[in-house]
């Protein structure tokens, strides 16, 4: 082997141990944690209600799945899903473990064997009015029919004065028929878009299902849930309506904000007031 091949072979060696990474061997990773662990159950006498209860240990940060049930996600260690719909459905558990190893998640299904008992009673039956024909609401033309404020008990952005919407606003009917539980935005061909300057907008929301809980919502309020792609009253609400007040002639709901791909926002929440159509 010549010396020109014995330089060119040192040189290679040279460069290759020049470039060998900096190994630490005092730096320990922590393992990869394992499965989050949680249980479900059912409450007792009512097969439509689930109590979800977070049993991982060393856990700091908790997001529940929910799809099909109420709440849609949840961050409580301990919380009580409600499914109106007979069926299966999963629901998933992620865990972010304060020691630094990472997000795990585990799932369950449960089965829900029959469709919520309701009848037209009570605040349903003032929302819908039981009969075939629905009932319709449509905005106050009253000061404060639109509220918006950063929490669920302060309206302090906003408050719409006396006749302050505008006429695409007030000729929309939102409304509600019990049989088949069916709920139309009737909004006459266009609504306010609030992502393009607040202008009218043709758009045609259909008909689509709703839901009324009882006593699931904020301070034990009654909810109505409507379809993902639905809204009552102004577009960037979200479609989980906690019922403040419900009269034979008036109805107050609070939802939050939500933004243009329908996620609720951090912060944002409106009161909106309606009046029998």
């Amino acid at each position: 082997m010549s010396n020109k091949t014995l330089f060119f072979i040192a040189l290679a060696a040279l460069l290759i141990g020049s470039c060998a990474p900096e190994r630490d061997d005092d730096i320990q990773l922590p393992p990869a944690s394992g499965a989050p662990e949680f249980s479900v159950a059912y409450v007792e006498g009512d097969s439509n209600r689930i109590v979800i209860t977070d049993l991982t240990a060393g856990g700091f940060q908790r997001l529940w799945d929910l799809p099909g049930g109420q709440p849609k996600v949840s961050t409580k260690a301990v919380d009580t899903v409600i499914y109106p719909v007979a069926g299966d459905y999963t629901i998933t558990l992620f865990v972010s473990r304060s020691d630094g190893s990472g997000t795990t998640y585990a799932s369950k299904k449960v089965n829900i064997p029959t469709d919520a008992p309701l009848a037209c009673t009570g605040k349903l039956a003032l929302l819908t009015g039981c009969g075939s024909e629905g009932r319709c609401w449509a905005f106050s033309h009253a000061a404060g029919a639109v509220k918006v404020g950063p929490s669920y008990d302060d309206y302090s952005w906003y408050t719409s004065p006396d006749g302050g919407l505008q006429a695409e606003q007030y000729d929309d009917g939102f409304c509600f028929t019990f049989d088949g539980l069916l709920y139309e935005n009737r909004n006459n061909g266009a609504s306010v878009n609030p992502w393009a300057g607040y202008v009218p907008q043709a758009y045609a929301p259909g008909v689509s299902d709703f839901v009324f809980l009882q006593g699931t919502g904020t301070g034990g309020r009654d909810q109505i849930v409507l379809a993902d792609d639905q809204f009552m009253g102004v577009w960037d609400s979200d479609n989980v309506l906690d019922v403040v007040k419900l009269t034979e002639t008036e109805l107050i709901v609070r939802g939050r904000q939500r933004d243009q791909n329908g996620a609720p926002l951090a912060q944002g929440w409106f009161e909106l007031t309606f009046v029998r159509q």
